[in-house]
C-alpha cells in the first residue's frame, strides 16, 4: 500500500508545463507537488477525524512542522498542574508520526487506542505518551540509499521525468558517499568537499539538500556552494553541420565490413542526427515517443514535429529551423522513420532512453562527428537570433523559457557569430540609409512632377486670347 497511497493522491494533479529545465523552473514544478502533497496529508486528516467524531472517539489529530499529533482531554501528567483546579487537561501528544498520508492513517489507528483507553478511564502516561526514552535512529547513507526511492515519490508524482531524475540522483549518491558511514552533517560536508570538480560540488549539494529534506535531517550546505562558470565553447556553423551529416553517408563504405544486420545502422542515426540539427531537439525527445505518423502526414504542411507530453517540458509542436533541411537531410524518409517508431516504441523507462541517447552519442564518435549531439541544438538557439526570429518565438520553438534561451543557450555564441551579427545589422544600417536617401530623392522628384502637373492643367484651362 505504501507507495499505492501517494501516487493515487498525484491522480488529480494537473502535471502543466511548469518547468524549462532552469534550476528555477524545476524547483516551482517541485513546490508545486509537494504542496499538493501538503493539500492531500491535511484533507486526510480532516477525514480521519470526521471518522473518529462520528465515532464518537474523544481524540483529534493534528499537524505541528512535519509530524502529525494527538490531542485529546487527559489525566494531568505527572508533575503538571491545573490552573482551574481540575484533574484533567488538553494535551498535544507526540508519538513521532510523521506528517504524511501513511502517518495520517498510523495516527488513525493510535487515537482509536488512545481513545478506548480514555472510555475506559484506564489511561496511563506510559513512556509512549510522555516521549521518553525516544530516540531517533541513526542513518547511514545506505540507509539513505534503499529507502531514497520511497521517500521521494511521497512528495513526487512517478513520472519518466521523476523516475529519470532519481535515476541519475541515486547514481551520483552511491557513487559519491560510503555508504557505511553514518549520515551525519560532518559527513555529508566531508563528501561534498572530497572531489576536485565544482560541477561534482554543486551536484552534490543539491542532492544532499535533498535527502536532508526527505529524511528530516537538519542540515544546510549553502556554504559549501560554488559558482558555475561555463566553459568556452565551439557550437558548429550551418555548413559545418552539413558536411558532418555527409560524413554518416562516407561511414557506409566502411559499414560494409560490419556484419549484415549492422550495415544499415547509418541510416538510422543520420535521421536522428537530422532531426537534431532541424527542429533543435533534446536527443531524448527524438526517442521517447515521437510522433512519426503527424511527421508524415500529408496534412503537416509546415513540416511539424510533435514532441510528446512525458518528455522533460512537455509537449510542444515544432517548427523546422531550417526548412529547407527537411528535404537536404531526407527527414521524410519512410522507411527509416518507421524504422525510429518500431525502435522507440519499446522504449518505456529511464534507462532505456539513457542507453539510446549514449548509443547516438557513440554514432557521432563513430562516423567522426566533431562535436556533441547537443551542440545542434545550441546552434539553432544561435541560428535564431542571427535570422532576427523574436527571442519568444525561438525559446518557444526549443521547448523553455527566455530566460534560458537568453542566459545559456546565447552564452556559446561565439566570436565568429558577433561577427555575423555585428556584421549583418550594419548592413541592414547601410541598406536603410540608402533607401532612406532614395526615398528622400524620390520625394523631391515627385513634388517637381506635381508642380509640373498642375502648371500644365493651368495652361490647358486657361482661355484662348481672340484673335
Amino acid at each position: 500500500m505504501g507507495q499505492k497511497i501517494y501516487q493515487d493522491a498525484f491522480k488529480d494533479f494537473s502535471d502543466v508545463n511548469t518547468t524549462d529545465g532552469s534550476f528555477l523552473g524545476i524547483n516551482n514544478a517541485v513546490q508545486m507537488q509537494e504542496a499538493h502533497m501538503i493539500e492531500k496529508v491535511e484533507q486526510a486528516i480532516d477525514e480521519a477525524n470526521y471518522r473518529l467524531k462520528a465515532a464518537n472517539v474523544k481524540v483529534r489529530i493534528g499537524s505541528k512542522g512535519n509530524s502529525l499529533q494527538l490531542r485529546a482531554t487527559l489525566p494531568l501528567k505527572p508533575g503538571d498542574i491545573s490552573k482551574n483546579g481540575r484533574q484533567t487537561k488538553q494535551y498535544q501528544i507526540s508519538l513521532g508520526i510523521p506528517a504524511s498520508l501513511e502517518g495520517v492513517i498510523t495516527a488513525e489507528e493510535e487515537s482509536y487506542e488512545l481513545g478506548r483507553l480514555i472510555a475506559r478511564k484506564t489511561f496511563e502516561w506510559t513512556e509512549k505518551y510522555l516521549g521518553q526514552k525516544r530516540t531517533k535512529k541513526v542513518l547511514t547513507f545506505q540507509d539513505i540509499l534503499d529507502n531514497f526511492e520511497q521517500e521521494y515519490f511521497k512528495t513526487r508524482k512517478r513520472t519518466l521525468k521523476s523516475e529519470g531524475t532519481l535515476f541519475n540522483y541515486k547514481r551520483i549518491f552511491k557513487k559519491r558517499f560510503d555508504l557505511s558511514q553514518e549520515a551525519s552533517l560532518h559527513n555529508f560536508e566531508y563528501f561534498i568537499q572530497k572531489p576536485d570538480s565544482d560541477s561534482v560540488r554543486r551536484e552534490l549539494v543539491k542532492i544532499s539538500a535533498l535527502v536532508c529534506k526527505l529524511f528530516g535531517i537538519d542540515a544546510k550546505f549553502n556554504h559549501l556552494k560554488t559558482r558555475y562558470t561555463p566553459k568556452a565553447r565551439e557550437i558548429p556553423t550551418d555548413k559545418n553541420i552539413i558536411v558532418n551529416f555527409n560524413k554518416y553517408t562516407e561511414y557506409q563504405q566502411q559499414s560494409l565490413k560490419l556484419r549484415k544486420e549492422f550495415r544499415d545502422l547509418w541510416k538510422f542515426y543520420r535521421l536522428v542526427y537530422g532531426l537534431l540539427a532541424v527542429y533543435g531537439l533534446r536527443p531524448r525527445e527524438v526517442f521517447n515517443k515521437p510522433d512519426i505518423e503527424w511527421l508524415l502526414n500529408p496534412e503537416n504542411t509546415n513540416n511539424t514535429f510533435k514532441v510528446h507530453e512525458s518528455n522533460k517540458t512537455g509537449y510542444r509542436e515544432v517548427l523546422p529551423f531550417v526548412p529547407e533541411w527537411v528535404e537536404l537531410f531526407e527527414l521524410k524518409d519512410e522507411e527509416i522513420l518507421h524504422r525510429l517508431k518500431k525502435r522507440t516504441e519499446s522504449l518505456n523507462t529511464h534507462k532505456q532512453l539513457n542507453a539510446i541517447c549514449n548509443q547516438n552519442s557513440a554514432w557521432f564518435i563513430r562516423v567522426g562527428v566533431d562535436f556533441q549531439p547537443y551542440d545542434l541544438r545550441h546552434a539553432c538557439a544561435i541560428r535564431a537570433h542571427l535570422q532576427g526570429i523574436p527571442v519568444k518565438a525561438s525559446a518557444d520553438n526549443l521547448g523553455h523559457s527566455v530566460e534560458m534561451h537568453t542566459k545559456t543557450y546565447q552564452r556559446w555564441f561565439g566570436l565568429e557569430n558577433r561577427k555575423r551579427a555585428m556584421s549583418d545589422a550594419f548592413k541592414k544600417i547601410d541598406r536603410v540609409e540608402i533607401l532612406n536617401k532614395r526615398c528622400k530623392e524620390l520625394e523631391l522628384e515627385v513634388e517637381k512632377l506635381k508642380t509640373e502637373n498642375t502648371r500644365l492643367k493651368l495652361q490647358l484651362n486657361a482661355p484662348i486670347p481672340p484673335y
